[in-house]
Formats: C-alpha cells, sequence, structure tokens
C-alpha cells in the first residue's frame, strides 16, 4: 500500500512558510495545462507544487513523492524515503551564494543513505520547500 500525505497540510506549510513565485506554482485545476509534461509521470497521486524552469528542469511534489527532472534525467524520491532536509551550504557556497535569501539548493538524505540535492526558485518558494519537505523528514523520524 502507497503512503499519502494530506494535501492540505503540505499546502497549508507551504502558504504559511513562503509561496509561490514566478516559477512556482501550487498546482490547480486552471493551471494543469502548463504541466503537462510533469503530470504525465504521475499515478493515482495529487499533483500539488511544481517549481519549473523549464521543460528539462523542473520539481513536481505529490501527495506521496517528489519527481525531479534536472537537464533531462528523472529521479523520484518517495516521501517515506526522506530522512532528512537541509541547507545545501557547501554547493552554495562553491557557488559563491552568501546570502541566506539568494539559496536555491536544498539536500536531500534517503534512508538508504543516499543524497541528492534539489534545485528551487530563491525566496519565498525556497523557504516554503523546504519547510514542507523538512516536515515530511521529520515525519518520518518520528
Amino acid at each position: 500500500m502507497r503512503e499519502t500525505t494530506n494535501k492540505s497540510i503540505l499546502l497549508s506549510i507551504f502558504r504559511r512558510n513562503g509561496g509561490e513565485g514566478v516559477l512556482t506554482k501550487i498546482i490547480t485545476n486552471e493551471n494543469k495545462v502548463n504541466y503537462v509534461n510533469q503530470l504525465e509521470a504521475l499515478d493515482k497521486e495529487e499533483p500539488l507544487l511544481c517549481f519549473k524552469e523549464d521543460e528539462q528542469n523542473w520539481i513536481l511534489l505529490t501527495n506521496e513523492r517528489i519527481l525531479k527532472e534536472q537537464v533531462g534525467v528523472r529521479e523520484t524520491i518517495a516521501f517515506s524515503e526522506l530522512t532528512e532536509v537541509n541547507l545545501a551550504l557547501h554547493e552554495e557556497f562553491k557557488d559563491m551564494v552568501m546570502n541566506k535569501k539568494d539559496f536555491t539548493l536544498l539536500a536531500l538524505k534517503h534512508r538508504n543513505g543516499s543524497k541528492s540535492v534539489i534545485k528551487l526558485e530563491k525566496g519565498d518558494p525556497f523557504q516554503g520547500m523546504f519547510q514542507v519537505l523538512h516536515y515530511l523528514a521529520l515525519k518520518n523520524n518520528n
């Protein structure tokens, strides 16, 4: 059985701690047409949030998992596999990003010990997504 997370809880965390931006949107019936390529990979889950730079660079959160495509390479991370979410400080500093308001990278640690880095839209969208993912990781550790 697949584990799903309450959509309203995640969207509430996103709105309360950040919010939409130019490239990051809450998926609605009205804007689904803008995310056709991202939504084609979904099974029976509900799409929640999408950060989309272009068709080969995006992050989609559903009520079950994170789907990411960077430079045409797709990766899927089930929420149940997420154990830690941190600022990717090493990568940010390497790119000479020093101001917290300009951060775009999060480091995700998976249950099997592997790690991945995701790129998001800076500002409110980054803060909102960080808090949503942090909530999910904490929930998995309890």
